[in-house]
């Protein structure tokens, strides 16, 4: 929120510059983002009115105005398309000095000397409006415009923490500065509208929840027109473009008070009154911005008897908007609930400087107050035959807080410190009414605008607030901390980082959101993705139903910004629909793209990562989990979400008694030409950590190592392509006890075999712990191994 050091000095006696101001305002725990100055920086610019305006003979795009400054009459130069005769512009006269230090002589433009030079909004440094000549409000003619602007002004742009809407205003900020700097809080100016004329609005609630208190005040004889230079000066200050008089003063009231309020031309509504309800099925609304929007029936709305006017809370309607033919209006000021406004906020994907408050919540006891003021703003800047009617008001204020006991015993044991009981008590009579119990003990009736304070620890935080948190000495915590006991879930991520850390493998951090255009380059159909309902953009309207094609979308970028190598990993969640539930599982994916170096002096010691490498990456993951079972992809039961994206001749589901557990192999040709990945394989990895949290895994304990020399075989087979190496492999290990390893050395398939067979070496260590085997016991676990890989369908290879 942007905050003017000068609108700030019209609530506090300050003598703080604007530096000072933003420490002390971040010791009070509300963080300054940037300073600006603004104002006017320049001297010698004076009103001047444009008496006419012709062509220029030796251009087309410039123009000759005639200008009287009050005491002559000058021709100046100007290429401004938006200049016309009766204006009121600045004007630089010859010998003015601008922003920057540019002094402005006179010259000659083509042919034609300029007397002087008509000056835009960011000419003057005011604004970075460069769209034309800046237009004055009535000015007297030659009067500096330094000194019609006012003096030189300091903004401020805070940030509010939600929990504190009272503070989305210069008197809230104000009131927070009093209290912390002990300086006396200006009252506001008298706002005492004209003796009531007319009939008051009739106003009612259909919706006494949404909307607890409502107030309308008609206003007739009201002139529109553009708003006097303070008014102007003050909205342009804080980054707000003067629209008119009575939308300005709107806009005004809500800076100042905090309170949002909206005008509706009373002769652009039907019926006698207004109605707050919710929005009825069929129903639509072309708001201020100019867009329609359909309503739906959690959506509050203001309406007349014919149709709804404006979106509560949020903007008011297009068609009962104020504009120059204005001449009554009807002012609006209430208070809603700030679950409703929040929900049709985002439902419609429309925020306004309204709606930002109401979400938060505003002080039901400033409605009347700023109506009060804004009326008789309105009724003194829209000409001397304005009226104003009594108010119309329908509802109640919410009922007050609960009172809070608090006492300095148990606020200085909150906050370690030991404050007097004084001390804590002037702190506490700025936060609302204070009823005392007993010696150190009070009852706290919180202001309506402190709706955040519910508790002693709340106390306890404005306490330290604002006798400051560098009062609070720093002492050792007197019970030492103790680390928190891992979850399951905590310690298989740890040992999966782990793990793929050291394979070289770097995690990746993506959003849970996804696209529609995102899935269908993965294949993945986004009729089973949930789908959100108040999505953060346009880009992000799904939950992903899987994390893999984050992982591929890394990939991509990776390579357009010149990598040779890919390798990540991503723990996270995925999301999927069971029926009217959403189901959200902890999963496990990588991907594996590039060399296994990306700089090798020898290309042939650097082959590209595929699929070995990443069901290597598994089976490290996974060792030394029982009765897990590799499928191929294309002979697996069921399906998984990620199953679209693995090449189906190319792929191995991993699979445990209680069901599927992920899948491992190259990505899926189609998939890859779509990402621009074609040119190397992609292997990925998809594991679901659900499954793994209920598998029984058991814990890896220490085995002791034999001291005496072990003896190794080599044993050459012959066996069917078609026969997996798991069962080759479970054949040769059978119940021999004394067989400590097994690898395979090599694999071989091409000339000199028959048809359909292939090669392949496998080494079995054999040994024991209390001495050494002879080649005899050796030679007889050789045996029996052979004759079980013979049953499985191997032979010797001779």
């Amino acid at each position: 929120m942007k905050i003017s050091l000068n609108w700030l000095k019209d609530w506090l006696p300050l003598e703080l510059d604007a530096r000072e101001l933003s420490g002390r305002l971040t010791s009070l725990g509300f963080e300054v983002s940037s300073l600006e100055k603004r104002g006017p920086a320049f001297r010698g610019v004076v009103a001047a009115k444009i008496l006419e305006v012709s062509k220029h003979p030796n251009a087309d795009r410039l123009r000759l105005c005639l200008v009287d400054d009050g005491t002559s009459r000058l021709t100046v130069v100007c290429g401004a398309a938006n200049v016309a005769a009766g204006q009121l512009v600045p004007l630089a006269r010859v010998g003015a000095t601008l922003p920057g230090g540019r002094t402005l002589s006179a010259a000659k433009i083509r042919g034609v000397e300029s007397q002087g030079m008509l000056c835009s909004a960011a000419e003057l440094g005011l604004s970075g409006d460069h769209s034309g000549i800046l237009q004055l409000p009535p000015t007297p003619l030659g009067g500096e415009l330094a000194e019609t602007l006012g003096p030189a002004d300091e903004v401020l742009d805070v940030e509010v923490t939600p929990n504190r809407p009272d503070c989305l205003s210069h008197r809230g900020l104000a009131r927070e500065l009093a209290a912390f700097l002990k300086l006396p809080l200006k009252q506001a100016p008298a706002s005492t509208p004209p003796a009531p004329a007319g009939q008051c609005p009739q106003v009612s609630i259909e919706a006494a929840k949404a909307c607890p208190l409502y107030c309308a005040r008609l206003i007739s004889g009201v002139t529109v027109g553009p708003s006097p230079a303070w008014l102007a000066a003050k909205l342009e200050a804080v980054g707000l473009r003067p629209i008119n008089n009575v939308v300005d003063v709107t806009n005004y009231v809500l800076l100042d008070l905090g309170q949002p309020l909206h005008a509706f031309d009373a002769a652009r509504l039907a019926g006698p009154g207004l109605r707050v309800r919710f929005a009825r099925a069929g129903e639509s609304l072309a708001a201020l911005d100019g867009k329609p929007y359909a309503l739906s029936a959690e959506i509050l709305v203001i309406a007349d008897s014919a149709r709804p006017v404006a979106i509560a809370g949020v903007m008011g309607g297009l068609e009962t908007g104020v504009t120059e033919k204005t001449t009554s209006v009807i002012l609006e000021s209430a208070c809603f609930a700030p679950p409703d406004i929040r929900r049709a906020s985002r439902r419609l994907r429309l925020r306004s400087d309204s709606s930002y408050r109401f979400e938060r919540g505003v002080d039901p006891e400033a409605v009347l107050e700023a109506s009060e003021r804004a009326a008789a703003l309105i009724a003194r800047l829209g000409g001397k035959g304005s009226s104003v009617s009594a108010p119309g008001i329908a509802g109640a204020p919410p009922p007050a807080a609960k009172p809070i006991q608090a006492s300095a015993e148990r606020i200085n044991g909150l906050l370690g410190s030991s404050f007097p009981e004084p001390q804590i008590e002037a702190c506490l009579r700025g936060l609302g009414r204070l009823h005392p119990e007993g010696p150190g003990r009070w009852l706290l009736a919180p202001r309506s605008y402190r709706r955040d304070l519910e508790s002693a620890a709340d106390l306890a935080e404005e306490v330290a607030r604002l006798a400051g948190y560098d009062s609070i000495p720093s002492q050792a915590a007197p019970v030492p901390p103790r680390a928190a006991k891992a979850t399951p879930y905590e310690s298989l991520a740890r040992r999966c980082r782990s793990r793929l850390s050291a394979a070289g493998l770097l995690e990746a951090c993506n959003y849970d959101f996804v696209c529609e255009k995102t899935l269908r380059l993965c294949g993945l159909s986004s009729a089973e993705a949930p789908r959100l309902a108040n999505p953060v953009s346009d880009e992000w309207t799904l939950l992903r139903p899987s994390l893999l094609p984050g992982l591929l979308q890394n990939a991509a970028g990776n390579l357009k910004h010149g990598a040779a190598a890919v390798k990540l990993f991503e723990l996270g969640a995925q999301y999927a629909r069971r029926g009217q539930a959403i189901e959200e599982r902890r999963h496990l994916a990588g991907l594996l793209l590039g060399p296994l170096r990306e700089r090798c002096w020898k290309p042939e010691l650097a082959p590209d990562l595929g699929f070995h490498d990443a069901k290597g990456l598994a089976q490290d993951l996974l060792s030394g989990l029982p009765a897990l079972k590799w499928t191929p992809l294309r002979q697996a039961s069921g399906a998984t979400a990620a199953d679209p994206l693995f090449h189906p001749a190319a792929a191995l589901r991993l699979e445990l008694p209680e069901g599927a557990l992920g899948t491992v192999g190259l990505l899926h040709p189609t998939i890859s030409r779509a990402w621009g990945l074609e040119r190397q394989p992609v292997a990925l990895l998809d594991l679901d950590l659900e499954r793994l949290l209920v598998s029984s895994w058991p814990q890896a304990r220490f085995a002791p190592y034999s001291q005496f020399p072990a003896s190794w075989r080599d044993l050459s087979l012959l066996a069917d392509k078609t026969l997996p190496y798991a069962e080759l492999e479970a054949a040769a290990r059978g119940d021999a006890q004394t067989l400590r390893r097994l690898d395979l050395v090599d694999v071989y398939a091409g000339k000199g075999l028959p048809a359909g067979k292939r090669g392949l070496t496998l080494r079995l260590t054999f040994g024991r712990m209390d001495r050494t085997l002879t080649d005899a016991e050796v030679d007889s676990e050789i045996a029996r191994a052979l004759e079980r890989l013979k049953a499985a369908g191997a032979e010797l290879r001779r």
